[in-house]
């Protein structure tokens, strides 16, 4: 089907016709997809080309492929037309449509209940809604994913909750809590903390519509998972995010204790918002104080608090402020000797200039709107696709929040499988699509690879592991892992390939495990190399530690790793390290530092 020498695209196209004039539109394929697999293509070119693909594969009865190109060109009555027997299709069209409950029921039909429940929720309908998710959660197939099933049961429990069925939401609720806790243990002991992540943020969104304590519980296993990634931005804005909640709910403590430590955070990272944090606790525990005393609390409690505002006005060098807080300590009834005091600090610091250094707050662009994702939806649709890549990337295509490139990726890959009609891709089709599903670069390929991997061809296997190099999350990992211990040599080798090409800042955690845990020093090397182009305080302890303890190789690595890294910390980091030795190990650090031109 594939002509074997490339030719120009005005000759292409000119056999493309001349192939679908003379009945023969397998011929004409192979010229078209030359045409359409392109880095650029213009949209007015695309569209013919899709129109003359749509042709043949509709000559060759591939209706399903047919009219997947006529729904991307939105032509979504004549898509329908071909779909007629096709319910997960005339779902999409739908879709495409907007035609909520409709798309429910096709999606229903062809057994999605997640699908059509999200649906019916879209349109409205919460109580048809509500009978599927309570269908869905009954699905054997659950039973030993509580993943899965606690992200249906915090469904279920949303929609029994927006019915006002308080009894039945908190029990669901309650179930999914259980469900995730357990799952997020299963996923950390795993080394799988970015699936634990997920696990989290729904605990998270259950503490926003309930208790203190699990928004606590969520918020700062996220934020802990987020620092061990090096998203420092992220970190700040959760950090921000929960600071705002806490004192929203009256937990003036616990957002002092907050802000505190999004402080120590920002410091240590060398962010200009440290002042900006410290700042606001010391207003945070005035605040305190002064509530302590207006609800009747003992003088003694507010003095604790008042305390640790004028700690933090101190170190900001706010003199003006210190001195306001120990007038208002000097009032309070205290013990006299204790009054005096306070009254003597006042005065000793009636001269004291305030520090007038700036204090910048975290900016509103540096905010991401995809910080938190609705993830009780997205990993249920995910698990309904099961790894199929045709639709896990058809979601992709009629989704319209993707650009165009990654929309026309998906619509490729998508035709690759389903031109063939094969009812199961061949082994010859999921070689192919592990190339389309690599290019389309988003997270949600992950999956289609994940399933494609278990497959008996080391071809295949090879394939994915090829594909995952440009896959840049810190899920693609799994796959790396198992291909590295794959007994195919062509496997490992693709998968050592994809631990060199992927560092990233949140890569490290994987990295470092692989190092950690690797006997082969070609492995151990290749990671190490990848830690080394991580711009992190984390990635230069490690080198400083292979500097320190690794074989003569690692050391010679990781002392060419240091030499080249730029983060502000790793100068710093070395004169500290340099400072705790002596004799040959003093002299190894003092030649980085020479090499650094920091000495």
């Amino acid at each position: 089907m594939r002509p074997a020498v490339t030719v120009d695209k005005r000759d292409a196209r000119a056999r493309a016709d001349r192939a679908l004039r003379a009945n023969n539109p397998g011929e004409a394929l192979g010229y078209l997809w030359q045409l359409v697999d392109r880095s650029h293509v213009i949209d007015e070119e695309l569209t013919q080309y899709l129109r003359s693909m749509g042709q043949a594969y509709h000559m060759l009865g591939r209706s399903r492929a047919a009219a997947t190109i006529l729904l991307f060109l939105g032509r979504v009555k004549e898509a329908a037309d071909l779909s007629r027997d096709v319910p997960l299709d005339l779902a999409r069209c739908a879709q495409h449509h907007g035609s909520h409950e409709t798309a429910a029921q096709y999606f229903e039909q062809a057994g999605w209940l997640g699908h059509a429940a999200i649906q019916l929720e879209d349109a409205g309908n919460l109580r048809a809604a509500r009978v599927l998710w309570e269908q869905l959660a009954e699905d054997a197939r659950l039973r030993d994913q509580p993943y899965t099933q606690g992200l249906v049961r915090f469904n279920l429990g949303r929609a029994c909750k927006a019915l006002d069925d308080r009894g039945a939401a908190r029990r669901h609720t309650i179930q999914a809590m259980h469900l995730l806790e357990a799952a997020a243990d299963g996923f950390e002991t795993q080394g799988m903390r970015e699936r634990a992540f997920d696990c989290y943020q729904i605990i998270m969104t259950i503490g926003k519509g309930g208790s203190f304590e699990n928004l606590a519980e969520g918020y700062l296993n996220c934020i802990r998972i987020l620092r061990e990634d090096n998203l420092k931005y992220y970190v700040l804005q959760y950090y921000e995010d929960f600071q705002a909640l806490a004192l929203e709910r009256g937990e003036l403590h616990a957002a002092a204790t907050l802000f505190r430590e999004a402080a120590e955070y920002a410091r240590r990272q060398g962010m200009p918002y440290a002042r900006h944090y410290q700042h606001r606790g010391a207003e945070v525990h005035v605040e305190a104080a002064r509530r302590t005393l207006a609800d009747g609390g003992t003088p003694e409690l507010a003095e604790n608090s008042y305390a640790a505002a004028i700690d933090a006005f101190n170190e900001l060098g706010l003199y003006s402020r210190v001195r306001e807080i120990y007038g208002l300590l000097a009032q309070l009834p205290l013990a006299d000797k204790r009054k005096a005091r306070y009254a003597r600090l006042q005065q000793r610091l009636a001269e004291m200039e305030d520090d007038r250094t700036p204090m910048s707050a975290f900016p509103d662009y540096l905010r991401m709107d995809t910080a938190y994702p609705e993830i009780w939806r997205l990993d249920v649709i995910e698990w309904e696709q099961a790894g199929d890549p045709a639709e896990t990337m058809a979601e992709v295509i009629q989704d319209q929040k993707w650009p165009d490139f990654t929309r026309r990726r998906a619509l490729l890959c998508r035709l690759a499988q389903l031109e063939t009609g094969e009812p199961t891709p061949s082994v010859a089709t999921l070689e192919r699509l592990t190339g389309y599903l690599g290019r389309v670069e988003i997270y949600a390929a992950l999956a289609p690879l994940e399933t494609m991997y278990e497959s008996e061809s080391a071809a295949v296997r090879a394939g994915v592991l090829k594909a995952v190099r440009q896959l840049f999350f810190k899920r693609s990992f799994a796959l790396v892992i198992l291909g590295l211990a794959d007994p195919d040599a062509n496997v490992r080798r693709e998968a050592l390939a994809a631990v060199g090409a992927l560092h990233f800042g949140h890569a490290f955690d994987p990295l470092s495990r692989i190092y950690r845990e690797a006997s082969d020093p070609e492995v151990r090397r290749a990671s190490l190399a990848s830690i080394g182009k991580i711009p992190s305080v984390q990635a230069a302890e490690l080198l400083i530690d292979v500097l320190r303890h690794g074989d003569r190789v690692e050391r010679d690595l990781a002392r060419e790793l240091l030499v080249r890294a730029d983060h502000t910390e790793v100068t710093p980091l070395l004169q500290r390290a340099a400072a705790a030795e002596s004799g040959a190990a003093r002299a190894e650090f003092d030649k980085v530092l020479r090499m650094r031109g920091a000495v």
